[in-house]
């Protein structure tokens, strides 16, 4: 609630609605009063003129809340009257708050290290991975339908040997230097303790420096000084919160409003989770609700016509070398999430040339064996919000991440460079590609439709929408296409193995949640998860581009763009693009697949000399899609007449929030005299001016802000 200075009619109301607008907010009084009731919450001493300048913006979650709003005209605090809102506290679930547990760091994360504490880790990991081995049957062992018992439990006692190595070195290395939280101080320590700890430590100094004698005037006032500051700070330890509000009323009253604040926001911090979810409050029952949410049903695959081609054989076997296991975990980032183990690509990246050698075994005997340890493929996934500023106790509004382990992230990288050998994407898929982006589709698309309408022709567009493209991948059919790419049959029993028994549980608040397995679907966060979709629906785009119709430049056939599960399809005339359209419906039934007809959308982008308002029903499923004049595709809003004013207004609103950020922010750091001062006080001046530019800020405001500045 505020004074938004935003009268119905005017500039800024409608930056203000459409501010609401992306965030999915909304304004209560309007909703309540109606915008056009004539309410107003200001009159002008000048002029009479009567506005409505103060608004109430609420979330989604809260909007249901609000049972009314009004305005007292009665009463005279100042020159605006109060807005009033009442608010229903009995709608919402009275759960017990979800506290964060004690953050208790684990030994074994990386952190930041020291140069001496790195030396010694090398050190620790060279001595202890050199004398790793395996027995010789087994290394010798080439048999990938292998099925012996021994052979897997060796497998495992050497990944368990690798892993128990490096958790060793790390934690005997040292601490981190950095990452670790620090200690929350006691309230009231200056104020109370501090002149106490002093005088309580000097007479300690003193007692110790004279011998530390047992008896006499030294010892008797050590041990007071000591019990009057112990007094002082149980007393303070006692009665905390008190004191924190005696702290925050005293600097109410001193009117240092910036302090009272920020101690305000200290006193009531945001709690990391929310306090419930879909009416659930108890952690473990909450991650097991995601598990759910987050687990596709079998059922859903029973459709699945898995009547692909056979495999084709390769006669060359998979042997994974050190120089591209090097590779890989070189090119790897810094900084990520570790998983179950807490190992991290640090840990990988400076142990050394011994963890190479022992790696290059471990994984070889797993491809030769077709088998992985259960404790490599065990993978945690943590909930992340989709919209901050959604309904967060809804559990629609949050997706999944998944933290594999770092030896499965590794082993995950080595087989995508593998499979990209056998298998190329389609130009018009652009997703996963190096080189492509969102602008580079965006750039294709619009240069495709302005080509037909530069010379008078409508074009037809269908943006398709794939639900859970991803979660909904048959294996089977998957496994078939790789074979019929003639990828190595080592590699595909590996992913066979692999998503089989893949072990998955749902992190929230500490707790986790039952075991579950993948049914269907490529690993989320997976290093080769992207080749796969585009392997798995690849021969969709080939075979749109095989039909000869849509649309198509000298020769070369543009009806699909594509970025991951994003298409749309493109065609100058109705009937193409029906049949395109059936394409892909025959398709993703046959696949496992399903189109989201209430987020599918068509659209018709009209010539320059005609803009044509008919347009026949285009349906999926036999579902009519809905006919839009703009639709936003890849991030970026796109028009039918191709115009690119949406995207440049929601920028510039973008924009002109930051100007505004920074120059409230920087308005008295402008010291003229010093040369942080000239280059703060020059930045001021051209934010102003861009702002001005842009319209969030008026010419005469501007010349007042440069006279304020001299």
């Amino acid at each position: 609630m505020g004074d938004f200075n935003a009268h119905p009619g005017e500039l800024f109301e409608t930056e203000l609605l459409n501010f609401c607008n992306e965030q999915h907010w909304s304004c209560a009084d309007y909703i309540k009063l109606g915008r056009c009731s004539g309410t107003f919450t200001f009159i002008s001493d000048v002029c009479g003129g009567k506005r409505w300048l103060d608004h109430c913006i609420v979330t989604e979650a809260a909007l249901g809340t609000v049972c009314d709003v009004e305005v007292y005209d009665d009463v005279y605090w100042s020159d605006h009257f109060p807005l009033v809102m009442h608010i229903n506290l009995g709608v919402m679930t009275t759960n017990t708050i979800v506290r964060c547990q004690e953050w208790v760091r684990d030994p074994v994360i990386w952190g930041t290290r020291t140069v001496e504490q790195m030396d010694h880790y090398y050190q620790l990991c060279t001595e202890s991975l050199s004398v790793i081995n395996v027995p010789f049957e087994v290394s010798r062992c080439g048999n990938s339908i292998c099925c012996n018992e021994e052979h897997r439990q060796a497998i495992d006692i050497l990944y368990s040997n690798i892993i128990s190595v490096i958790r060793k070195a790390a934690i005997c290395s040292g601490k981190p230097g950095k990452g670790t939280r620090r200690k929350r101080g006691v309230p009231g320590w200056n104020r109370y303790v501090r002149d106490a700890h002093r005088e309580a430590r000097q007479a300690f100094i003193n007692w110790k420096f004279y011998g530390q004698p047992r008896y006499g005037p030294l010892f008797v006032n050590m041990r007071q000084k000591s019990k009057f500051f112990e007094q002082k700070l149980k007393y303070c330890q006692n009665n905390a919160e008190q004191i924190k509000l005696n702290i925050l009323s005293a600097e109410h009253k001193g009117k240092n409003f910036i302090k009272f604040w920020n101690l305000a926001k200290k006193l009531s911090p945001k709690p990391s989770v929310p306090v419930s979810v879909n009416s659930l409050s108890d952690p473990k029952d909450i991650a097991d609700l995601f598990k759910n949410h987050f687990k596709i049903d079998p059922v859903l695959q029973s459709r699945v016509r898995s009547d692909c081609p056979g495999s084709a054989k390769s006669g060359v076997p998979v042997h994974f070398s050190t120089e591209e296991i090097k590779h890989v975990i070189n090119s790897m980032t810094r900084g990520k999430s570790p998983g179950h183990d807490s190992l991290s690509i640090e840990h990988f990246q400076c142990a050394g040339p011994q963890l190479l050698r022992v790696l290059t075994l471990l994984y070889n005997l797993c491809v030769q064996h077709s088998y992985l340890p259960s404790a490599l493929m065990r993978t945690i996934v943590v909930p992340i919000v989709k919209n901050k500023n959604g309904d967060l106790s809804n559990k629609d509004n949050y997706r999944p991440i998944s933290l594999a382990t770092i030896a499965a992230k590794v082993l995950d990288g080595i087989l995508e460079r593998r499979i990209c050998k056998y298998f190329k994407c389609h130009d018009a898929q652009f997703g996963f590609q190096p080189g492509l982006s969102t602008e580079t589709a965006i750039m294709a698309l619009k240069k495709t439709v302005r080509y037909y309408t530069d010379r008078s022709t409508p074009v037809h567009a269908a943006f398709l929408d794939l639900s859970r493209a991803f979660d909904l991948v048959d294996y089977k059919i998957l496994w078939s296409k790789m074979r019929r790419l003639a990828v190595p049959d080592e590699l595909v029993n590996l992913f066979k193995y692999w998503y089989d028994h893949q072990i998955n549980q749902v992190k929230w608040s500490g707790s986790f949640s039952e075991e579950y397995t993948l049914a269907c679907g490529v690993r989320q966060g997976g290093l080769s998860s992207p080749a796969l979709f585009s392997m798995y629906v690849d021969d969709l785009i080939e075979g749109l581009s095989s039909t000869g119709i849509g649309c198509s430049i000298h020769g070369t056939i543009v009806n699909s763009i594509s970025y991951a599960d994003d298409m749309v399809l493109l065609s100058p005339s109705i009937s193409a693009l029906r049949r395109l359209l059936k394409m892909c419906e025959e398709y993703a039934e046959s696949h496992g697949l399903r189109y989201n007809v209430k987020k599918s959308e068509v659209m018709m982008f009209h010539s320059n000399n005609t803009k044509l308002r008919y347009m026949p029903a285009l349906c999926i499923y036999g579902t009519p899609l809905n006919r839009v004049s703009r639709f936003k595709y890849l991030g970026h809003i796109v028009s039918e007449d191709l115009s690119d004013d949406s995207d440049i207004e929601r920028e510039r609103r973008a924009l002109s929030v930051r100007y505004n950020v920074l120059a409230h922010r920087f308005a008295g750091s402008c010291g003229l005299g010093t040369r942080s001062g000239h280059t703060t006080l020059f930045a001021y001046n051209i934010i102003m001016g861009l702002a001005c530019c842009l319209g969030s800020l008026d010419s005469v405001a501007y010349q007042r802000c440069l006279q304020q500045r001299g």
